[in-house]
C-alpha cells in the first residue's frame, strides 16, 4: 500500500526533525519546508495528502498566508490543514488577530504536541 504524504512547514528544524519522525514511525512518507515560499513548492511538487503548517514564522501571518494559497489551488481545496501554534489562542490577552479572510484549515493544534495526539489527529484527517 502507498504510504500518505505529509508535508511539515515550519521555521523550526528541530520541531520539523522530531516530528518527521513521529510521522514516519506512524508509515507516512514525509517532507520538510523550512518557509512558505519553499512549503508552496513543495506542495506542487509531491502533491501531499495533507500539510501540517506552523502559524507563526517569519511572520506571525505567514502560515495563514501559506494556507490561504493552497487553498486556492484545485489540488488544496479539499486538502486536510493541520495548523499549528505556540500561541494560546483561548488565552487571556487576545493578542492574536486572525486575519480578515481567515483561510479554513481543518485543525488547530497548540505546540508542544504528543506523539500519539498527533498521530491519531493525522489518521482522522486522512481516514
Amino acid at each position: 500500500m502507498e504510504k500518505k504524504k505529509i508535508l511539515l512547514i515550519d521555521d523550526d528544524k528541530d520541531f520539523l526533525i522530531a516530528t518527521k519522525l513521529i510521522l514516519e514511525n506512524g508509515g507516512y512518507e514525509v517532507f520538510l519546508a523550512e518557509d512558505g515560499k519553499s512549503g508552496l513548492e513543495m506542495a506542487k511538487a509531491v502533491s501531499p495528502d495533507l500539510i501540517i503548517i506552523d502559524m507563526m514564522m517569519e511572520t506571525w501571518s505567514e502560515g495563514f498566508n501559506v494556507v490561504s494559497k493552497i487553498r486556492t489551488t484545485e489540488s488544496g481545496k479539499k486538502l486536510p490543514l493541520i495548523m499549528l501554534s505556540a500561541v494560546d489562542l483561548q488565552g487571556p490577552y487576545h493578542a492574536f488577530e486572525p486575519p480578515d479572510e481567515m483561510p479554513t484549515v481543518d485543525m488547530v493544534l497548540h505546540k508542544p504536541i504528543k506523539a500519539e495526539d498527533l498521530l491519531k489527529y493525522v489518521a482522522q484527517l486522512l481516514s
